[in-house]
């Protein structure tokens, strides 16, 4: 059974979603206490996810460069925009 904080939920949701469609159950937690439970509809219908074996996980980045501190601070800049 996975855990998301009410703030997980707000800005993740289709993360948080994305686990509730692959069968698993999620607690949602405020200040750390559980005030929800989300179930999928059908345990019958889901899937068996392996996330060990996901393309994220496996990938190989040993031969990625690091971004430097001015490079990430510009990725930031970009994907801020206007709020």
């Amino acid at each position: 059974m996975k855990t998301a904080t009410v703030r997980d939920l707000r800005n993740n949701y289709t993360g948080v979603l994305r686990w509730v469609s692959a069968g698993e159950d999620v607690l949602i937690t405020r200040r750390g206490k559980v005030v929800a439970r989300l179930s999928p509809e059908n345990d019958e219908t889901a899937e068996v996810v392996d996330w060990a074996s996901s393309p994220e996980v496996l990938r190989d980045r040993s031969g990625d460069d690091a971004l430097s501190a001015e490079q990430s601070a510009e990725i930031l800049a970009e994907a801020g925009g206007k709020w």
